[in-house]
């Protein structure tokens, strides 16, 4: 997974790793899209909490 620059709000991140696609090599565009997919679950699962 990588980290990204742009702080700790998940759906931030997630959005930011999405933008990087156009960069990325078509084989690994499924594991960013199962990093962006566990990123958005914890942001729901912090509103579910809050």
């Amino acid at each position: 997974m990588t980290q990204s620059p742009v702080g700790d709000d998940p759906v931030v991140t997630a959005t930011a790793r999405l933008a990087e696609l156009d960069t990325q090599p078509v084989g690994a565009h499924a594991e960013v899209y199962d990093e962006v997919h566990r990123l958005l679950q914890t942001a729901l699962a912090a509103i579910d909490e809050g």
